[in-house]
């Protein structure tokens, strides 16, 4: 390798890089001033133009500030790829070609005036064979069909500010040194993209177009959210002009999550798209009349209610793929008994009762309010005599139990089961109750569709239960790509397997990534003799032993982590720190324990700020976050103690990328005896 000669290709680029900010800095001076002239122009002449000359000129306005934002947004990319251009480079050579093309990848692509210099998009068809293939034989799909070569140089960068810190030969796949080197810094303050360390696996899920649903099941740190994020750039870029991210959803366990990965896709050169909790979506159908318990206190009320074998019983039910499909049946059975079909007489002449099941029958595809407004409008057009509204009104009184919540409640009396739905007027209905309410809402009074949504990502599929999966199927009927990890599952109840999911999405493309990146070796070893049923493959990443630690009271544990916070606030270097708790409760106790000690802040179900600092939060709030340091609080055998207690600390674990501590008073739990 030539370093001089790549570092002479660099200074090319730094300076064409450089004149081309230059012009574009000039073109959005331009647009704003423009913009300013037109806007004024419009002002004052407002009151001498037609109709016609108004619109024109609003148009004109629009585009003068669409093409200025999007000079701002290259001119952005610009200033992003004068600190570092591109980060790595294959030589391809074609058949019958005497010379290997130079193919320099980067976030964005670049091309100068004078071709001297140019960098190809990381999810352009050519530079899918840097993360595909070694020395060798290698292809890409091109517009105009496949090309084949041989990839005959592979090198990896590191420029930063401008300057290259290193190029390295990288002849089999993503240089581990370079892929260690990342893995072994400190988290940063949000989630970053990995465009310079896609592994092969995780490049195949990105690229991936054949499949309408994609499931991806994942160990801890296998990087699911950063395939599915990355995911989604590649679909822009893929369908660029066909497709926006407003045409993306993605649904996020909490709003600290949301602002966690907020990060990604700008720095990707996309627009963030859209989050939306399970509590979001209960809400926007069920809107305002009902009081709900929010969905991810459910954990909470485990904990509370562990001796509570009625609330277990019903909630377990309400959780289950029989719960779903004793309600399909239910609503099946309402569908060919509920409607008390009659004749409907207007002005001495009747529609016969059997013309009007004929119509609710052939219908059955649609909400019963919505059938019911079509043979409305159906019939107040062919006969005059009819008004719609009347008709629609008298069809409705036809339906037995045409109220949301008296029919789900009859389900239960149906089922023989009346004490499992517990609630009455005022009451806050209970998260196990709320997606099976909004189901039945749906079938009944039907639901607002986004037919925008063109591509779902669901994240955590493991702690959503059988009726939401069902509502979300009819809520988006679109591209899915659904991630998670089973043996992360913090939702009672829930646990979905991959029996359930192949049921629910038969024609679906399941994948499974055993590789570990984000913890050390010895913490994902660590953590897999707490969780043995799985298939665990930790990259080969070396740090400390995670450490067991001992106290004699609760006073000397507490003491420990105020010292504890203290040497964070003094020593920035080493990371982020996150003390761990089984429970929100706990967590919140322990925050005003050590508010005092430094810059602590607190983790809750409202938080959607992602600190700096040291962060005290529980378990199920803990999830899809990585934190430098871990410190595990209370991993005594009464805390932890059950199976779902196993989860919860497995969870807890693969949390730290580089350093474990389980703090314990009395018997330290069962679970990490191994």
């Amino acid at each position: 390798m030539n370093l001089q000669e790549e570092k002479e290709h660099l200074l090319v680029g730094l300076k064409a890089l450089q004149a081309t900010a230059e012009k574009l800095l000039k073109k959005v001076m331009h647009y704003s001033e423009n913009y300013r002239d037109s806007a004024r122009y419009v002002w004052e002449s407002q009151s001498e133009f037609d109709e016609y000359e108004a619109i024109f000129n609003r148009l004109l306005i629009d585009q003068v500030v669409d093409s200025g934002e999007q000079t701002k947004e290259r001119l952005h990319q610009i200033i992003k790829m004068m600190d570092s251009p591109y980060f790595a480079r294959i030589d391809f050579l074609m058949e019958e070609d005497p010379e290997p093309m130079k193919v320099y990848i980067g976030k964005f692509s670049f091309w100068d005036d004078n071709g001297e210099f140019e960098v190809f998009d990381w999810r352009a068809p050519i530079s899918g064979m840097y993360y595909e293939y070694g020395y060798g034989n290698a292809h890409y799909d091109a517009p105009m069909g496949r090309i084949e070569g041989q990839l005959v140089c592979k090198r990896q960068y590191k420029i930063s500010r401008g300057n290259l810190e290193y190029a390295l030969e990288s002849g089999i796949g993503i240089s581990d040194e370079i892929l260690q080197q990342e893995l072994a810094k400190n988290a940063d303050h949000k989630m970053a993209d990995i465009v310079a360390t896609i592994q092969k696996e995780q490049n195949k899920l990105i690229r991936d177009l054949s499949s309408d649903t994609l499931i991806i099941h994942g160990v801890a740190g296998s990087g699911k959210t950063s395939i599915a994020l990355h995911r989604i750039a590649y679909f822009l870029y893929k369908y660029k002009g066909q497709i926006t991210s407003k045409n993306f959803l993605i649904i996020s366990p909490n709003g600290v999550f949301v602002d966690y990965i907020a990060d990604v896709l700008p720095e990707l050169g996309e627009e963030n798209v859209r989050c939306i909790a399970m509590d979001d979506i209960a809400e926007k159908i069920l809107g305002k009349e009902y009081h709900c318990e929010r969905m991810n206190l459910q954990a909470e009320r485990y904990l509370q209610r562990a001796e509570d074998t009625d609330w277990k019983n019903r909630n377990q039910f309400k959780n289950s793929v029989e719960f779903l499909k004793r309600l399909d049946d239910y609503l099946l059975k309402c569908d060919k008994e509920n409607f008390q079909e009659e004749d409907y007489h207007y002005e001495g002449d009747m529609v016969e009762a059997a013309y009007l099941r004929k119509c609710y029958d052939i219908r059955k595809a649609l909400p019963v309010r919505e059938r019911f407004q079509e043979i409305a409008a159906l019939i107040s057009r062919d006969i005059r005599e009819v008004h719609r509204n009347d008709l629609f009104e008298w069809l409705m009184e036809r339906y037995d139990r045409n109220h949301v919540l008296q029919l789900y409640r009859d389900f239960y009396e149906d089922l023989g089961m009346p004490d499992f739905f517990h609630y009455a007027e005022g009451m806050e209905i209970e998260s196990s109750d709320v997606f099976p309410l909004v189901y039945v809402k749906m079938y009944l009074e039907g639901f607002i569709r986004e037919p925008e949504i063109k591509y779902l990502i669901i994240d955590e599929m493991q702690d959503y239960s059988p009726i939401q999966y069902a509502v979300i199927n009819k809520l988006y009927k679109c591209r899915k790509t659904i991630l998670g990890d089973f043996c992360q599952n913090v939702v009672p109840f829930t646990g979905n397997h991959f029996d359930f999911f192949h049921q629910m999405y038969a024609n679906a493309q399941f994948i499974e990534i055993h590789k570990s990146y984000r913890s050390t070796y010895e913490i994902m070893s660590y953590a897999g003799k707490i969780k043995k049923d799985q298939k665990l493959d930790p990259i080969e990443r070396h740090g400390s032993e995670p450490s067991e630690v001992s106290f004699e009271s609760r006073m000397d544990e507490e003491a420990y982590l105020i010292s504890a916070v203290k040497r964070a606030q003094a020593d920035k270097k080493n990371g982020k720190l996150g003390i761990i708790c089984k429970s929100h409760p706990q967590a919140e106790s322990l925050f005003h324990t050590l508010s005092g000690a430094g810059d602590v802040h607190l983790f809750t179900y409202d938080t959607d700020v992602f600190y700096s600092g040291v962060i005290v939060t529980s378990v199920s709030l803990s999830k899809g976050l990585e934190f430098d340091e871990v410190l595990i609080v209370d991993a005594d055998q009464q805390n932890y103690c059950t199976q779902y207690d196993r989860n919860l600390l497995y969870v807890a674990c693969t949390r730290a990328m580089h350093r474990l501590k389980l703090l314990y008073c009395g018997k330290k739990s069962r679970f990490l005896e191994g």
